[in-house]
């Protein structure tokens, strides 16, 4: 059998079912990134609430104010980080919530659920930034609901400053030298440090192009598992439609002629060489008009016609059977028949399909 012939009979069973397996990839692709968004939600339920706590936090405007701290010698006091980490200690936010009936504790646990800690370059919804030219202090809070609760908050911790009630701060001295007020205090230099509107649209890229990666997944696994499952729909046919359907010796002669094809190519297929002792053999009751004409207008010049080889005199010794197979309306059993019974014959074999 050709791996050319097979090749080319696979592609045109490709093309013949292109909807259905179309249709099945689709069908998958859905189902493969469906079930992945609704796995996702199952197994990172957690995450998930987290990020949309975040996602609308992030979406609002920050209150801020800002502060000097002088040292004992007059210095200034430099490690802004501090502020912020102490201001984050779940002691003194459920103090601030109480005095300003604002819940925003979960805001820490939600930044540690989507494993955005506190470092260097980012400091988190409530941020303690320094001006390395001046010593100012910056504390940002962008952990409320709206901007308004954001203010609430600032002005809380501000209001806890004033009051020098911070462990850390022993006999140093601080003043707010800016009020809490909505609106960015951050030197442009600084802004990445803190979080913004885009701070989680890495997350937002990940998760598509987690899509698009399962998409493309469903896509090819569907093209698959329909092309599997029309093969198999095709295999439960009775009929000959393709190459693939029948086997051949390799000293056999096998052509597929496309009925768009002239029909003097056909004609030629049949009678070459023309002095053979040739049968056709075709099941009668499937032959196309055009193709009867054209093998039955002179039944000498082509050589004996006959549905079957049973039907042969038995001292009769063609030394050409030629086979003519209908895609999709001769029978595999009529076939496998006859191709077993043509091995008795010391003849060549030629099969022509027509498609």
């Amino acid at each position: 059998m050709s791996l050319a012939t097979i090749f080319n009979e696979f592609y045109r069973f490709i093309i013949n079912n292109l909807r259905r397996i179309i249709f099945g990839s689709v069908i998958i692709s859905l189902l493969v990134v469906g079930g992945r968004y609704v796995v996702n939600r199952i197994i990172n339920s957690d995450t998930i609430e987290s990020y949309n706590y975040l996602a609308h936090a992030y979406q609002q405007e920050p209150a801020s104010f800002q502060v000097i701290v002088t040292m004992e010698d007059g210095s200034l006091f430099s490690t802004a980080a501090v502020f912020d980490d102490y201001f984050a200690t779940p002691a003194i936010v459920e103090q601030i919530e109480k005095q300003t009936g604002v819940k925003f504790g979960k805001w820490l646990q939600a930044e540690h659920d989507l494993e955005m800690y506190k470092t260097n370059t980012f400091r988190g919804g409530l941020a303690g930034i320094r001006d390395a030219a001046s010593n100012v202090i910056t504390l940002r809070f962008l952990v409320g609901q709206n901007a308004e609760e954001n203010l609430k908050i600032a002005q809380a911790y501000a209001n806890l400053l004033k009051n020098n009630k911070l462990p850390f701060l022993d006999k140093n001295t601080v003043t707010i030298i800016r009020s809490p007020e909505i609106g960015e205090m951050i030197p442009i230099d600084l802004v990445e440090d803190v979080p913004s509107k885009e701070t989680l649209t890495p997350f937002q890229t990940k998760e598509a192009k987690g899509s698009i990666i399962y998409g493309i997944l469903g896509l090819f696994i569907g093209a698959m598992l329909s092309i599997v499952w029309s093969m198999i729909l095709h295999y439960r046919k009775h009929k000959i439609g393709y190459a693939f359907d029948y086997t051949w010796s390799i000293n056999d002669l096998h052509f597929i002629f496309d009925r768009q094809d002239s029909k003097v190519t056909l004609d030629k297929l049949i009678q070459t060489p023309s002095k053979n002792d040739r049968v056709i053999l075709r099941q009668q009751k499937h032959q196309e008009p055009h193709v009867q004409e054209l093998i039955s207008a002179d039944g000498s010049k082509y050589g004996l016609q006959t549905a079957s080889l049973a039907n042969l005199d038995s001292d009769h010794l063609p030394n050409e059977i030629v086979i003519i197979l209908d895609a999709n309306l001769t029978d595999k059993d009529w076939y496998n028949e006859q191709r077993q019974l043509a091995e008795l014959y010391q003849a060549r074999i030629k099969i022509i399909q027509l498609i």
